[in-house]
């Protein structure tokens, strides 16, 4: 057998998985978009873009997408500066910094289910200790839950979420630290740079390939991840923390309307392919400069 048949042999096994689980999939969600589904028969009807039309005029169009915005922007920047000043931190060589890392990579690989029970518990009216703390100062009122209250439910599962996402960011910054030559730190002090200056000028540089594509990643992780905000507060109160896949899950699970439901899933996977295109263009633009 040559070479170039082995390395088929190699390649069949991905290429079937991909079509099984991902193409497939895709496809049949795609299909199911311009359909509309009857759940006790089991039949299909071509109902073309009307799950589309029926989406852009819903009146939780609007307020859904901006959950969204809301919890992604906010969700992304803390992340991104918690896990770079995580990664600062545990890029030193000192006594016990190796528990450190450990601690602090736990909210990741720790089950978001038990994350979830973990900050209800917290921010419960009656017995969490967040809220007791607000209460004591006055901040809320006795018996009171941040994710009662629309003004600050969705502020809560943001922090539950940034506390969940940045080991995934101080991991990988902390990766391209270790990466960077201290022949570059010792010039730099040499010529007088100060501190702030070294960071600026010698660590930023070097993080710059790894920022683009942990943008990109945690972007789509999440716009579409479902489970904390569902499990903390299912989307409550009164539709203030109810985002994009929150409403596909109960259209298509709550509803049984398969079609409308897809038809939300591929508007959200095109919305994520323009957005990330946008993005790419932009850093197209600025290397060409």
């Amino acid at each position: 057998m040559d070479r170039s048949a082995v390395g088929v042999l190699f390649v069949v096994p991905a290429a079937l998985f991909m079509l099984v689980f991902v193409a497939y999939p895709v496809a049949d969600a795609v299909r199911l978009a311009f359909m509309a589904t009857d759940f006790f028969t089991d039949q299909d009807k071509f109902v073309g873009l009307s799950n589309f039309r029926e989406m852009a005029n819903s009146p939780k169009f609007w307020p859904v997408l901006w959950n969204t915005s809301v919890w992604t922007f906010w969700s992304l920047i803390g992340q991104f500066a918690l896990g770079l000043l995580a990664a600062l931190a545990i890029n030193r060589d000192i006594p016990g910094m190796r528990l450190i890392r450990t601690v602090l990579l736990l909210p990741y690989v720790v089950p978001v289910i038990a994350l979830a029970l973990f900050w209800r518990w917290m921010l419960d009216g009656s017995f969490g200790i967040v809220s007791y703390t607000l209460q004591s100062l006055s901040l809320l009122a006795p018996d009171q839950s941040p994710l009662a209250m629309p003004d600050t439910a969705m502020a809560s599962v943001i922090i539950a979420n940034i506390w969940r996402g940045f080991p995934f960011v101080m991991i990988s910054y902390w990766a391209a630290l270790q990466s960077i030559p201290p022949e570059q730190y010792e010039a730099a002090q040499v010529d007088g740079a100060s501190t702030f200056q070294q960071f600026l000028y010698v660590t930023l540089p070097h993080l710059r390939g790894v920022t683009k594509v942990l943008i990109v990643l945690r972007f789509i992780w999440t716009v579409t991840f479902f489970d904390i905000i569902w499990l903390i507060t299912r989307g409550g109160p009164a539709g203030t923390t109810e985002h994009w896949p929150i409403w596909i899950y109960q259209e298509t699970m709550g509803f049984f309307r398969f079609g409308y439901g897809s038809a939300l899933a591929v508007a959200l996977g095109f919305g994520l392919l323009f957005v990330i295109a946008i993005y790419a263009l932009i850093f197209r633009i600025g290397r060409e400069k």
